[in-house]
């Protein structure tokens, strides 16, 4: 009898293992689904994230475009109020004028020059000076003196901006260094 008992508790035994081990499986593949689902719900989350974002984008942008709108409708009402005739002889008045000034500044700016670069020629002649203040090894470097005038009256007439004639006035004294 004790062979019948000890045989059914060894098969109650394996029919518990087996119940154990298919229950087990099935948690194991119960599991790995929950972490696909978990992972696609992530990524459903990261694209509504970004839709959300490209909404609000949307809806300031459209915020924009509308006070655009408004500033636009106001500037086109106002410009047809203040519309109003100006005479050709006023405009071509101020034109002269603005000519004009222009002109004189031309002529002073011109006048300083000429007076500087004489003074630089009278300073660079006179031998008697040029013996006292520098030794007889250095000589005067007129470009060096007139770059940064140059620059002034290209920067006048618009051939070229400040910026590039600074650039120059800095990349000559490096020059120097190098000799």
């Amino acid at each position: 009898m004790e062979e019948k008992s000890s045989n059914r508790l060894a098969s109650n035994l394996e029919q518990l293992v087996s119940r154990m081990e298919s229950i087990h499986f099935q948690r194991s593949s119960e599991l790995d689904q929950v972490s696909g689902v978990l992972g696609n719900m992530d990524k459903l989350v990261d694209v509504l994230s970004r839709v959300e974002l490209q909404r609000q984008a949307e809806h300031q942008l459209i915020d924009q475009v509308n006070r655009l709108n408004e500033v636009v409708e106001s500037l086109s009402g106002q410009e047809t109020v203040s519309k109003r005739e100006v005479p050709v002889e006023d405009t071509l008045r101020k034109v002269i004028k603005g000519v004009k000034v222009t002109g004189k500044v031309m002529d002073i700016v011109a006048g300083s020059l000429g007076v500087m670069f004489d003074s630089i020629v009278a300073t660079v002649k006179v031998p008697e000076r040029q013996n006292t203040t520098r030794s007889s090894k250095e000589q005067v470097d007129l470009a060096s003196v007139l770059a940064p005038l140059g620059g002034i009256l290209q920067g006048l007439l618009g051939t070229e901006s400040v910026e590039n004639s600074q650039s120059n006035r800095q990349a000559k004294p490096d020059e120097k260094k190098e000799e």
